[in-house]
């Protein structure tokens, strides 16, 4: 019997400065490093189902931001003390096609106040 043991690992990328969510980021976990706050920004064109997850890993505080046309529905919206952590999901998905700009809804969990 064989195993795949990087199946289903998470992927933890190190960041230092604000950027905007990718739909390349699902299932990542970003560690922020930074000293100074940083906004994640999300976009309007995430997939239903898109999900990330955050943690504060220095003393800059971690804060998401609605695009146009993405709505926060539920949840906090910024960490405040190092090793706080939590997680994004969007909901739900409308338009988008033919030229139709997409509406997004989206949650946010854990330490997001």
């Amino acid at each position: 019997m064989s195993y795949d043991y990087s199946t289903g690992r998470v992927e933890i990328v190190p960041f230092t400065a604000s950027f905007t969510l990718r739909n390349e980021d699902i299932g990542k976990a970003f560690r922020y490093e930074g000293a100074t706050n940083a906004s994640v920004t999300v976009p309007n064109d995430l997939h239903s189902g898109f999900s990330c997850g955050f943690i504060q890993y220095s003393t800059g505080t971690i804060t998401i931001v609605s695009g146009a046309h993405a709505t926060k529905v539920a949840g906090g919206s910024a960490t405040n003390a190092q090793y706080q952590s939590g997680s994004l999901i969007v909901t739900k998905r409308s338009g988008g096609n033919f030229g139709v700009v997409a509406d997004i809804d989206y949650l946010v969990g854990g330490d997001f106040s």
